[in-house]
């Protein structure tokens, strides 16, 4: 029997409103080390979103190899593709070196999809397990299929290109690894999943969402990335690790975890493993007042680290008053295991023309392109049918943005 831990969406280098999340991401690479020496895991899976920018900062580079020399004392193998938010270049740089450590990354579609496949031997020394180490695929990558695609529609073009590589990777597979149970691991987005604020979306709109029932059924299980909110859209087979930390305050009630996953005489299990909860993230919605009592009767919690808070005051008409009330309850707060991150304010009677969103504290990081372009078009006097083709216009030229960074 061999043990296999899967995980994805690490986001090292994450900022929540501008607050660091490294130690967060410190406490679950502790856990997780220890639970892979206890459970005497053979390898590790990380399926992609290593790191939350292409060029992460020199820090985020440390705690990234800090924790390779950690799992490689560990002798667990390690197996990391690429997502959406990494450079294919960057995790490849080190590549060989790693190898030597029996660590394997993929950052980018090989042109022989063989070379992606990565055998997992059992304590005999005997393969039991290989594992199809797909990355997030580029529409560059898949240019080869979409060439062969008559269809004009890009979105399609992509999703055929996907599913064609996951076939194609079980059929090397099959051919290489006769008889050897397989599993692929895989950085996108599968319809009908659910998705949170905190994940760029794949292709805009999350157009390219592939149809699960087209995926081969070769492999036992696919190991996902790239849904932070943990989730089974074919239950035990096509899996969704989730983020392993709280990333964003849509996550809050996130009930993270890892899969541990054993293969023994050619049978799966696949349970989920619930990751210890750290900080603990708190969004609260209401008038001025209500929100004064909530901070007045904060839940004990247990975690290890402080609560970050987020305000949300709504209000009936517009009053300045209110803006400076929340500025003050804001500026005011003192606790040693809690701190207020972002307040904001609404109000619901808002004259048309004007902002309907005061934020106490934002930052222009802190806002999706989209948001801005959106609230750009609500402000102009443009017609239904000018705003759709500038809206299309404009997602088309930010995913070319999103790729070129990427290629990085």
């Amino acid at each position: 029997m061999i043990k296999i831990l899967h995980t994805s969406d690490l986001h090292i280098g994450k900022r929540l409103h501008q607050a660091e999340l490294a130690q967060d991401q410190f406490l679950f690479f502790t856990w997780m080390t220890d639970l892979i020496e206890k459970e005497k895991v053979s390898a590790l899976l990380v399926s992609g979103d290593i790191f939350d920018v292409a060029n992460p900062s020199s820090e985020s580079r440390k705690i990234y190899y800090e924790l390779l020399v950690r799992l490689s004392r560990l002798h667990c193998k390690v197996i990391i593709t690429a997502g959406n938010h990494d450079s294919p270049a960057v995790l490849e740089a080190p590549r060989e070196i790693l190898k030597e450590l029996d660590i394997y990354v993929t950052g980018s579609l090989t042109a022989e999809t063989d070379k992606m496949l990565i055998p997992v031997s059992d304590e005999n020394g005997k393969t039991a397990v290989v594992i199809a180490a797909i990355p997030y695929l580029r529409e560059a990558d898949l240019r080869k299929y979409s060439e062969e695609e008559s269809a004009d529609d890009r979105a399609a073009a992509i999703r055929n290109g996907i599913i064609k590589t996951f076939h194609e990777a079980a059929h090397q597979c099959k051919s290489k690894y006769p008889g050897i149970p397989a599993l692929a691991m895989g950085h996108l987005f599968v319809q009908d999943s659910i998705v949170s604020e905190g994940e760029r979306e794949i292709q805009i709109g999350n157009q390219a969402g592939v149809d699960a029932t087209k995926l081969p059924d070769y492999f036992l299980y696919y190991a996902f990335g790239h849904l932070h909110r943990p989730q089974d859209p074919v239950e035990g087979r096509i899996v969704y690790s989730g983020a392993p930390v709280k990333l964003s305050f849509s996550e809050s009630e996130n009930e993270n975890r890892v899969m541990l996953i054993d293969f023994e005489d050619e049978r799966i299990s696949a349970v989920p493993v619930p990751v210890p909860t750290f900080r603990k993230l708190l969004r609260f919605t209401g008038t001025v007042e209500q929100l004064r009592e909530n901070l007045k009767n904060l839940p004990v919690t247990d975690s290890f680290l402080s609560t970050f808070i987020e305000l949300d005051a709504v209000e009936e008409n517009p009053d300045p008053a209110k803006i400076t009330a929340l500025q003050t309850l804001t500026d005011e707060f003192v606790s040693e295991s809690a701190k207020i991150l972002k307040s904001r304010i609404r109000f619901i009677n808002q004259p048309a023309g004007t902002a309907s969103l005061y934020d106490v504290d934002v930052n222009i990081e802190e806002l999706k392109p989209e948001d801005v372009f959106r609230k750009k078009i609500e402000n102009e006097n443009i017609d239904a049918e000018t705003a759709e083709m500038l809206t299309e216009a404009f997602r088309e030229l930010l995913e070319e943005a999103y790729q070129k960074t990427e290629e990085r």
